[in-house]
């Protein structure tokens, strides 16, 4: 199996080094990743903008990577079409640091990364581990478990889907797991709150919505990361609104002569 590797944090993130080394025990591994920080670009690609392209050294043995002086869909439109060996089974990206759930899913670089695989039928998947604040210890041990399982059932066809499969795990340990969820994305999600320094920089914080603070709807991805659960959330992103076209038609038609 033939895996390529993406993020948003950029090629030196540890949730990036950890998720390499996972699913390096199941198949060949490409990564293709930012030079840098890439937080909350969403689907943006480079269209009027050249890219530096430089082969790194990656801390874990035997795995090839590339430095790209892009976003995270660049890299993966790169991994795909230049820089891989041949077909590509399957995209990951990740490991994200914090959560992407929600109404948060279509900013994220994470998620928006793997459309790219989407749109030609590779089975893809973007993983992140959900933090309270940054400051939190990393444990990507759970993490890692999940991945690597997942990975191998998708390795031995056990299950065909053509959807994104978005995984967001709480930061405990497997034992302090309380199980898997599939969940369908939150209506809402979390929101950005802004605070100016006085050298004139601005600092970015993510809280919880606090309309639903406590009110969090079972069965969703926000729910699931706040009781100890893995979840994980099927994505598609067909984006006409079929059970509207029924009613614009008859409005078009009723607009009078063309």
């Amino acid at each position: 199996m033939y895996i390529l590797l993406t993020n948003d944090d950029g090629i030196q993130s540890p949730g990036l080094i950890a998720l390499a080394a996972a699913v390096s025990r199941v198949g060949e591994v490409l990564i293709v990743a930012p030079d840098k920080q890439q937080s909350g670009v969403g689907s943006c690609v480079s269209l009027h903008s050249d890219m530096n392209v430089a082969e790194v050294v990656f801390p874990v043995r035997g795995i090839k990577a590339y430095s790209v002086g892009g976003t995270p869909s660049d890299c993966v439109m790169l991994g795909l079409r230049r820089l891989s060996q041949g077909h590509v089974d399957l995209v990951v990206s990740g490991i994200n640091l914090g959560p992407n759930v929600g109404r948060d899913i279509p900013y994220s670089g994470t998620v928006m990364a793997t459309l790219q695989a989407h749109y030609r039928k590779i089975p893809s998947v973007a993983i992140s581990q959900f933090f309270l604040t940054r400051e939190e210890k990393h444990d990507f041990s759970a993490t890692d478990k999940f991945i690597t399982l997942l990975v191998k059932m998708i390795a031995d066809k056990k299950t065909a889907f053509e959807s994104i499969i978005n995984v967001n795990v709480p930061n405990l340990p497997p034992d302090k797991i309380k199980g898997i969820k599939t969940t369908r994305a939150a209506d809402t999600g979390y929101v950005s709150h802004s605070s100016h320094r006085h050298d004139g920089a601005v600092k970015y914080t993510l809280e919880l919505d606090s309309d639903i603070k406590d009110h969090l709807v079972e069965g969703t991805d926000i729910w699931a990361i706040h009781h100890g659960y893995i979840s994980v959330t099927p994505l598609q992103f067909n984006i006409t609104d079929i059970q509207a076209m029924p009613l614009l038609q008859a409005g078009i038609e009723n607009m009078g002569d063309w």
